[in-house]
């Protein structure tokens, strides 16, 4: 290759990175109610691949496809810079260095020219590949940016997440683009079968989708008894783990407790049957509004015989307001396990980020979290030894603190039925653990079975900050979850933004973000274990090992290229 046309070329690529570091930005929300640039999850794709064809060599992808891909990222998570500074570049990079690791990976599949693997298989192997290993298997798993996560704005399509979970939508978007790819650029029966492949397994999820909402539908009309949670949204204007004095405790659990009371009532009102159907099933309190020390009988004996605030009142309070409402909580909480105190601190043997539920006779049950949010409660690799941990701290994230434990196993929460009626049997995902597919199964199946028939995601989402196209992107991947477990979802937020979703991914109703209020969520319980129980691993790691036959193939191909001699 001449000079001038390597450099033709590389300005090519470049060009071509830049539109797909554009349309990925793109394809994610722009603010709460933004979301029209989903079809570009099609889009950036099929532009990375054609990059990666025109790079004149592998080492010109890595400029060519980070830079953009930096100020996509950045642009995304700039919400971040309030909470670390330092820790917010080091994200970015973090999220571009997988993306020149998936350029490079494509390349090698691919080959120069294209002269391996159609890109109809390429890229969803290898779309599908990184972003497993960087959601769920590198460092503790970031599972945010998927490709799948805007397409739920594509109701229908969304629901083949159901069969082989949310990567089966991510592939079914690299195998459009990549066909795409091979229609525009190969001259072999790539050309045509790619497209076809394509089409044909487009029209399949188009009709599997239908069929299913059609189910969904059937499913909540045939319901008879459906539960009435009473969702309470917050908006503290700044997440209350990194600063609440007790008087802004009291004055916040004052405000939390009016929202209840003024909802239950406005509920009650709206009823039919003021002392039948219109009876709250639970109400709910976001992640971390529970001001103190948690619930646990030990620690609130502690504080009360030593005479430390807040002693036992919020216990008090809660079991009070369970009364005035007549029907318990699910709040948001922290739990300290061995509480004491140790000169004039207070000292601890585990500390969880947990859910309560509360009734009037005291505490019914309490499920922590497993999952641990990578950056935000802990950091991975670093989080393993205590002094580098501190000095990270000190030096980019003052205030904040890296002490949770995660759980061996989460709890399902029972709300006991009414005049005789069954349970109703709640999971949790606790923030972003419903950002993590095995985290979210976990919660709502144990050994094949499903033990929740409905899950309730509390979350705190004041770290965003004044981002809301953060907190939509959050609501789209509660929606991919609700398809991919068949399980409707119930978000409860502090500062939103607060949702019902059904088992189909559609939101049914919610607040705006930033606003405080609530709303009663009349959720379908789901019965039995969706197909995406057993195949969502199937797919990803069917991914991963074609993957390395990949490679491994192109390796033996350099070698043997390597080894024949120069005449």
């Amino acid at each position: 290759m001449q000079a001038a046309e390597r450099r033709g070329s590389a300005r090519a690529t470049a060009i071509l990175a830049t539109l797909s570091a554009l349309a990925f930005a793109l394809s994610f929300p722009l603010s709460a109610t933004f979301v029209a640039g989903w079809p570009l999850a099609f889009a950036w794709p099929a532009f990375l691949a054609l990059a990666v064809l025109r790079a004149p060599r592998p080492r010109t992808l890595v400029p060519a496809v980070g830079v953009p891909f930096f100020l996509a990222f950045l642009a995304h998570e700039w919400w971040m810079r309030h909470i670390t500074e330092l820790g917010m570049p080091v994200l970015v990079l973090y999220l571009t260095g997988w993306t020149v690791v998936l350029a490079l990976v494509l390349r090698a599949l691919v080959g120069q020219g294209g002269r391996r693997w159609p890109m109809a298989l390429a890229l969803p192997v290898a779309l599908v590949s990184i972003e497993c290993l960087r959601g769920e298997l590198v460092c503790s798993g970031y599972a945010w940016f998927f490709t799948a996560h805007p397409l739920v704005e594509w109701t229908t399509i969304a629901q083949v997440a159901a069969f082989g979970g949310g990567w089966m939508v991510t592939a079914l978007a690299a195998l459009v683009a990549g066909a795409a790819v091979d229609l525009w650029t190969r001259a072999d029966r790539a050309r045509i079968l790619s497209p076809i492949v394509a089409l044909t397994m487009l029209a399949l999820a188009i009709g599997y989708g239908t069929a299913r909402i059609a189910a969904v539908d059937a499913r909540i009309a045939r319901a008879t008894d459906t539960p009435r949670l009473l969702v309470v949204q917050t908006n503290l204007p700044m997440s209350n783990k990194l600063d609440w004095p007790p008087d802004a405790q009291i004055e916040d659990f004052l405000a939390f407790a009016r929202l209840t009371i003024d909802g239950a009532r406005a509920a009650r009102s709206g009823g039919s049957d003021p002392d039948g159907a219109s009876r709250l099933t639970a109400a709910l309190w976001p992640e971390t509004m529970l001001p103190g020390l948690g619930l646990e009988p030990e620690s609130i004996k502690t504080l009360v015989d030593g005479g430390y605030y807040p002693g036992n009142r919020y216990e008090e309070a809660m079991r009070d307001l369970a009364t005035r409402i007549d029907a318990p909580l699910l709040v948001g909480s922290p739990a300290y396990l061995g509480l004491r105190v140790e000169g004039n601190r207070f000292r601890w043997s585990e500390q969880f980020n947990s859910a309560y539920l509360v009734g009037a006779d005291g505490v019914l049950g309490r499920t922590d979290k497993i999952y641990l949010t990578p950056f935000g409660e802990t950091m991975p690799i670093i989080s393993n030894s205590d002094w580098l941990e501190a000095q990270l701290l000190a030096l980019g994230a003052d205030g904040m603190t890296f002490d949770l434990e995660a759980a061996a196993q989460p709890q399902v929460l029972a709300v006991p039925g009414r005049d005789g009626a069954a349970a109703v049997t709640i999971g949790v995902p606790i923030c972003f653990e419903i950002t993590q597919a095995w985290a979210s199964r976990r919660i709502v199946f144990a050994e094949g079975k499903r033990v929740a028939g409905i899950a309730v995601n509390l979350s705190n989402d004041g770290w965003f900050g004044p981002s809301r196209a953060g907190r939509r992107q959050h609501l789209q991947v509660a929606q991919l979850r609700a398809i991919e477990l068949d399980t409707p979802v119930v978000r409860c937020v502090n500062t939103g933004i607060s949702a019902s979703i059904d088992a189909a991914g559609r939101v049914l109703e919610g607040l705006a973000p930033e606003t405080d209020g609530s709303f009663v969520a009349t959720p379908t319980p789901s019965t039995g274990v969706p197909p995406s129980y057993w195949l969502t691993n199937a797919t990803s790691f069917t991914a991963l090992g074609l993957l390395a036959i990949g490679l491994i193939r192109t390796r033996r191909d350099f070698e043997a290229v390597a080894a024949v001699p120069i005449v």
